[in-house]
């Protein structure tokens, strides 16, 4: 978790960390007096209840961003007090009785004046009122924050990293190091030539391979977010277009042909559970995913507090889509998964069941997972399952099942997070409905036995 930790260890206190922005290092901090130093750290109250202690953090966060900008404005050619001359520029010089011309000749005066590193940024920003696109990007992730106050849907880490991803994209397509590209650097001229030609040259870290076109319209819808933002908040010039809206054009093909993911056969399930015993941490979360219909990430995020102490169910309470949140009903042969887990959790003072994953604080993943869970498929399956089958296979396969099965497709859609209405009103509502729910759940596991998935389970 971001900009919060618990120091003292599970169950204490949480207080407020985070890395001092540069721009703070050594100057003095209002509330203590002192300068600030490496870190700026703050007390949440002695709060231990971590939804509290977040909106707290989110405070604290909100604070520092604020003294940052004071200081920031404080400064004759930082960026923040081209924007107060881009506003007087903009306002004709109203509130000083001043001519616009007046404005401008004391803004090309403040050109002049500008460090010869700084001048040309301070320009544009002045003059046209727009934003370096690092200094853009802070300011958009800041509006699409939890609980911002513009109504804005906050963003996923996924989509945050995916914008910097982009961003460095960019700017190594104009040529310019991203502080010294601006918002209207960018054409639609650009925009074509970087979606078109840049991006699919490109090589993925992760496969090895070509950016794919699904990746591509990703990384292009981040930006269109970002300049539809600008264009909402007067960070462009009256007038300006979104160079990210192109019109759709011809239909594109796909870059190439892409193996599609497969359900497991039978035979497949036996060797992994033979490679992943039960009580290992792979096996155990492979197992919950064959039955559940549940993705690993939900999987190895849930907390001890939401865990039956039977083992019966288990409750996720974020994910992918907005129908991710959910109760999910545990059938019986899992159950003494989840009793272990949960006691060995409790005893350890952890407060996920798989601790054993830890999650990377970059995406909030379990990235060594989906690593561990390749080398074993690679080693029992081989090499040729690449791209065919994968962890998520799993959901493939309990999804057919459950059709199979004869379950509902929106009893299918509220067991395995699929985004479509959910009936269930209340996720914490052990009811009547998740009853019905575990019901259809075994009925899923019961065609898994039948159909051979469950040997060695």
């Amino acid at each position: 978790m971001r900009y919060i930790e618990q120091p003292r260890g599970q169950g204490t206190a949480y207080r407020f960390r985070m890395k001092t922005p540069a721009a703070l290092v050594g100057r003095e901090d209002p509330q203590t007096g002192k300068p600030f130093g490496t870190w700026i750290i703050r007390s949440l109250g002695g709060e231990r209840h971590l939804p509290t202690a977040k909106k707290l953090r989110d405070m604290r966060l909100a604070e520092v961003r604020a003294i940052e900008a004071s200081y920031r404005a404080s400064e004759r050619f930082s960026q923040e007090r081209a924007e107060l001359w881009a506003e007087a520029l903009q306002s004709g010089g109203a509130a000083g009785g001043h001519s616009p011309a007046f404005v401008r000749d004391l803004i090309y005066d403040e050109i002049k004046a500008a460090p010869e590193r700084r001048r040309e940024g301070f320009r544009k920003v002045a003059l046209s009122n727009t934003l370096a696109l690092p200094v853009a990007v802070e300011r958009y992730l800041s509006d699409r924050a939890p609980g911002n106050g513009f109504g804005y849907a906050p963003l996923k880490q996924t989509s945050i990293n995916d914008l910097h991803t982009a961003i460095r994209y960019l700017a190594d397509h104009i040529g310019r190091e991203a502080n010294l590209v601006f918002l209207t650097d960018v054409s639609r001229e650009d925009v074509i030539a970087f979606r078109g030609e840049y991006l699919p040259a490109q090589t993925s870290k992760k496969t090895g391979k070509g950016l794919s076109i699904g990746t591509i319209d990703k990384l292009t819808t981040m930006l269109r977010g970002l300049w539809r933002w600008a264009l909402d908040h007067k960070k462009l010039p009256d007038g300006s277009a979104n160079p990210f809206d192109l019109p759709r054009g011809v239909r594109r093909a796909k870059q190439q042909p892409e193996q599609q993911r497969d359900q497991y056969q039978p035979p497949e399930t036996q060797k992994v559970l033979a490679a992943a015993p039960v009580g290992s941490r792979l096996g155990d979360v492979f197992r919950l995913a064959l039955v559940t219909g549940a993705r690993a990430t939900e999987i190895v995020k849930v907390r001890v507090e939401d865990a039956d102490e039977d083992g019966s169910l288990f409750y996720i309470a974020d994910g992918k889509t907005a129908n991710a949140q959910r109760v999910v009903p545990v059938p019986e042969v899992a159950r003494p998964i989840i009793q272990r887990l949960r006691a060995d959790a409790m005893a350890g003072g952890h407060d996920r069941l798989f601790h054993a994953y830890s999650l990377k604080p970059s995406t909030g993943n379990a990235s060594s997972l989906s690593q561990e869970f390749t080398r074993v498929r690679r080693k029992v399956l081989g090499r040729g399952t690449d791209g065919r089958l994968s962890f998520h296979s799993l959901r493939h396969t309990w999804r057919t099942t459950a059709r199979r099965a004869g379950l509902s497709v929106d009893d299918t859609h509220d067991l395995g997070g699929w985004s479509a209405p959910s009936k269930t009103s209340d996720p914490y509502d052990h009811g009547l409905q998740v009853q019905e729910l575990a019901k259809e759940q075994e009925k899923v596991t019961a065609l898994l036995q039948q159909d051979g998935h469950l040997v060695g389970y």
